[in-house]
């Protein structure tokens, strides 16, 4: 009885292919790729093994174009026709009368000029990735180019989806920076334009699943009185489009609280795996009551008034799941025991700011990576932050905005101690001190007894968006000399210690007839200039309400827009 072991034949291949040059390992490769079985499962070992031979200096050029052919076979047999051809336009090249490359182009009906013509093309899945690197408003540049690049930047645009059912002439007062109040001035064309589009937008949901299921994101942006009277149709199309969402995984929505709910509602019965979810209650002193999902991971929701109870039950519900929680509402107090701060990785709160708010953050926050709290300060936190300063240790984002002051509040110590707790966090793109290193933004008043060239070298130089909000003898130096003049004394003041580097800067609570001064007067290298309701190219109200990250990031002030749960 013979009995034989596979395992020794590899044994003595690799024990004879080891004592040759690689020049005849190659061969060896290529003689037995060309016993091997092609197929779809193949195409890995294919592609492997003549990237190989590729890198081989000194192969013959029959061996290399026989290695292409195989592996353009293998290609086509998976479905890459491109990256085939690529193959096929390398074998002519090297030899024009190969006969199997030019039988592969027959039993394909490959087209030969396409091969000989010009270079070999980009697959779609690299334009694809070339793509997805691309700003918003270079793939709406590239929607003109007959390629097909084009289609891709189509199907990447409609990823994120906004939708405007009512006239946009209502702010909600959501905060983007400066108040803009040119919204109340109504564009009847410019809204017709966008109602047409959300209505184009809804026909192709509804009859395309193929689009249908590409969409992402969603955004919809309703007015709290329906001034059209013509909101209760659109919001039937949308209620019958929301179902072919398949694919979606983010939601905005901003109106009435009973459009919210119908809207909210209705995603959870046909979507109910969406991870991100963000609200914008335009009604005041109203209680919503949010259906639950179980794989929420973000949630923002900004009102005014009402009753908090639904919502503490709602995010004590999902506690398990959240990591990125935005509570705007400047009547309520800090929710406490409902969300997981130990699980949450960014926590924006814009409220009432309590001892007990601050104390479960310091003591319960250790995963969290950015800190956004504004509001009325209604105690005393100093003694908490110089005596937990090592507490938050992996804190990027940090943004604290006192907005009033309780009724006993003196805390002469709450700006010392938060340097002092900063200050070791070199890692920090916002906050404060030119200890910072890294810092990219920064937010800082400069109060009435402060000399305008100092405050200058107080900002770190990696800094390249700024605000400044004038107090106390800043603001009244301009009211007992000339703007120009004034203006041109602040910057021979400040500029030494600007930094280069600042592309965007914010002036506030100072009367500034025209930001072109700003501009002509000492900050020549600045993108964008901001002051009140005027820039050097006053952007209109929608650009600033709902495409202000994009704009800023095209005009490469990107560290300008805080970035936190409601992205």
């Amino acid at each position: 009885m013979n009995v034989f072991n596979p395992r020794i034949l590899e044994a003595c291949i690799r024990d004879v292919t080891a004592c040759l040059t690689d020049l005849q390992k190659a061969s060896v490769l290529l003689y037995a790729l060309e016993l091997f079985p092609i197929g779809r499962c193949s195409r890995e070992i294919v592609e492997n093994s003549v990237q190989t031979l590729l890198k081989i200096s000194g192969i013959p050029r029959v061996d290399l174009t026989k290695a292409l052919v195989l592996r353009a076979k293998t290609r086509l047999l998976a479905g890459y026709r491109t990256s085939a051809q690529q193959d096929l336009y390398s074998v002519l090249t090297r030899d024009p009368d190969n006969e199997d490359a030019k039988a592969i182009i027959h039993s394909r009906n490959l087209r030969p000029e396409m091969l000989l013509l010009g270079p070999p093309r980009f697959s779609i899945e690299i334009w694809t990735q070339i793509a997805l690197f691309l700003p918003k408003r270079d793939l709406k540049s590239l929607l003109l180019v007959p390629h097909p690049i084009s289609r891709i930047a189509s199907q990447l645009l409609f990823r994120d989806i906004e939708l405007h059912l009512t006239p946009s002439h209502e702010p909600t007062g959501m905060d983007l920076g400066d108040s803009f109040d040119d919204s109340s001035d109504v564009d009847q064309e410019l809204d017709n334009w966008h109602h047409q589009r959300s209505a184009d937008i809804l026909t192709r949901i509804l009859l395309d699943p193929q689009f249908a299921g590409q969409v992402y994101s969603l955004s919809i942006y309703a007015a709290s009185h329906d001034l059209s009277q013509s909101l209760a149709f659109r919001i039937g199309m949308l209620l019958n489009a929301l179902p072919k969402l398949s694919n979606l995984n983010k939601v905005c929505c901003s109106g009435s609280k009973n459009f919210i709910l119908r809207v909210v509602r209705c995603i959870h019965k046909c979507i109910p795996n969406i991870q991100e979810l963000s609200l914008e209650v335009a009604d005041h002193s109203v209680d919503i009551e949010i259906p639950r999902f179980k794989h929420l991971t973000h949630f923002s929701l900004t009102s005014e008034g009402g009753d908090p109870t639904s919502i503490h039950i709602f995010i004590s519900q999902s506690r398990n799941t959240i990591r990125a929680l935005s509570i705007k509402n400047s009547c309520w107090n800090f929710l406490a025991g409902a969300p997981s701060l130990r699980q949450l990785s960014d926590f924006e709160f814009d409220g009432r700011l309590t001892t007990e708010m601050f104390l479960e953050i310091i003591s319960s926050g250790c995963q969290l990576d950015s800190l956004k709290l504004s509001g009325s300060l209604e105690c005393c936190p100093s003694p908490l932050f110089r005596q937990h300063r090592s507490a938050l240790p992996f804190l990027c984002h940090l943004h604290i905005g006192i907005t009033s002051l309780g009724r006993h509040v003196q805390d002469y110590d709450l700006c010392p101690s938060i340097s002092e707790f900063i200050r070791h966090r070199t890692q920090l793109p916002w906050g404060a001190l030119p200890a910072l290193s890294h810092l990219k933004s920064l937010v800082m008043t400069v109060p009435g007894d402060l000399t305008i060239g100092l405050a200058g070298w107080l900002i770190p130089r990696s800094v390249s968006a700024l605000a400044l909000h004038m107090e106390g003898a800043a603001m009244d130096a301009v009211s007992f000399m000339k703007v120009q003049s004034f203006l041109c004394l602040l910057v021979f003041q400040i500029s030494p210690g600007i930094p280069t580097s600042l592309k965007y800067i914010s002036i506030t609570n100072m009367h500034i007839p025209s930001a072109e001064i700003v501009v002509e007067y000492g900050f020549p290298h600045i993108r964008v200039v901001a002051i009140g309701h005027d820039m050097v190219e006053q952007w209109p109200y929608r650009r600033v309400r709902y495409h202000l990250k994009e704009w800023l990031e095209s005009m490469e002030c990107g560290d300008a827009v805080w970035r936190g749960v409601s992205k």
